[in-house]
């Protein structure tokens, strides 16, 4: 186990590392945190940051972070070619996103780890106003983005002198000057990307000179290369029509769920199968026809304390269907999970669907309506309730047994 100090604005973050686990201790008095629950902002998974948990203690919290699945580090970034390098530093970009959410966080190579394609994610994390950082703002966050850049380049300056004073100071090359000199977060990518085009062209170019001495070696190769290229075809074709839309599907409802626009997560997934979606997904898009519902807020507020990524998946899937218009499925959920509150809701809203339902004649409505509200009686009397569909005093059958 080793041990790595990350200095930032007057707090101090002292992270135990091995391999696979990076582990930070913070005291009670160095947080706002008033219910642990808050806490569940930083262990929800997450897009831009590795798994985490966190470990509730008498005067203190420990905060996990798993990195087993990121095996690059800042050491490893910094031998690339530039051209990579400039790459890896675009895709810190995406990280400006999270600035809209409550998840705080700051830019330093202890960190940040990548995956074995060099995206980055970030490790530890903070919840604005009650776990430190307390705030990032546009300012600050350019400001690390631009340290973190000249640092990856420099041979004179580290990150951490860089943030501490020295960046105004690193104008060695021309290239660090303009990075010095941008004044915002657009002109910083800009020039990036102006920078990594050139790059990649002139790499494109001296990879275009084979000698010809090769010449023959690649010729007798090109026929392997055929059958390769005929081979992976499928697969390839797979991943990029196939694969790489779902994942973007999956990836754009993070982001507006995170932006707590519901609307968007619901239309985004519309047509993916829920059942095929995973867990994180799942989650997510409950969560969002719950919100959407129309039911009161302490009714929605009951609900969501069952909903959560450990939730037993076919409960999950019940809001998922009811949302969709789907009662059908949804109330076999129900008799499922054996809820007898869900399955007197999912009862009242087919009623409401029958009776909505242009295309049945006026006997078959009244045969439906009352075939559903017969078993919604039954419900009731064994039970010992009314036909509002209150759900706020439901029993939490959502969570899976431990």
């Amino acid at each position: 186990m080793t041990e790595r100090t990350i200095q930032l604005d007057s707090m101090q973050y002292l992270f135990e590392t091995t391999e696979h686990v990076r582990k930070l201790k913070l005291s009670k008095s160095q947080t706002r945190v008033k219910d642990v629950r808050q806490l569940e902002l930083i262990t929800e998974k997450s897009n831009f940051f590795v798994p985490a948990t966190v470990e509730d203690h008498e005067d203190m919290f420990t905060f996990e972070f798993d990195v087993k699945e990121y095996t690059r580090e800042w050491q490893d970034v910094q031998k690339l070619g530039k051209n990579d390098k400039l790459r890896l530093l675009l895709n810190v970009a995406r990280f400006q996103e999270c600035l809209q959410t409550r998840k705080t966080f700051f830019l330093h190579p202890d960190n940040i780890v990548f995956d074995d394609n060099y995206m980055p994610y970030l490790v530890y994390r903070g919840i604005r106003d009650i776990v430190p950082p307390y705030r990032l703002d546009d300012a600050k966050f350019l400001r690390q983005y631009k340290c973190l850049v000249v640092a990856l380049f420099s041979k004179k300056y580290s990150f951490d002198e860089l943030y501490s004073g020295s960046l105004e100071n690193a104008k060695d090359t021309a290239f660090d000057r303009s990075v010095v000199d941008t004044s915002t977060f657009n002109d910083l990518v800009k020039l990036l990307n102006d920078h990594y085009r050139r790059e990649q062209t002139t790499t494109e170019k001296n990879m275009q000179l084979v000698p010809k001495k090769r010449f023959r070696l690649f010729k007798r190769l090109s026929i392997s290369m055929i059958v390769a290229s005929i081979v992976l075809a499928v697969p390839l074709g797979y991943f990029s029509f196939v694969k790489m839309p779902y994942q973007n599907k999956l990836l754009e409802a993070d982001k507006n769920f995170l932006a707590t626009d519901y609307d968007k997560v619901i239309n985004t997934l519309k047509e993916q199968d829920p059942e095929k979606l995973p867990d994180a997904s799942k989650y997510v898009l409950a969560s969002s026809y719950v919100k959407a519902e129309k039911l009161t807020d302490d009714q929605k507020a009951a609900i969501m304390k069952n909903v959560s990524l450990k939730s037993d998946k076919n409960y999950l899937l019940y809001w998922i269907y009811n949302g969709r218009g789907d009662f059908s499925k949804s109330l076999d959920l129900a008799k499922y999970i054996d809820d007898p509150q869900l399955i007197m809701y999912g009862l009242i809203k087919q009623i409401e669907q029958v009776k909505n339902n242009p295309k049945l004649t006026g006997s078959a409505r009244e045969e439906k309506v009352q075939k559903y509200q017969k078993e919604l009686e039954e419900y009731q009397k064994k039970y010992n309730t009314d036909s509002s569909g209150d759900l706020s005093n439901k029993n939490p059958s959502g969570n899976k047994a431990n």
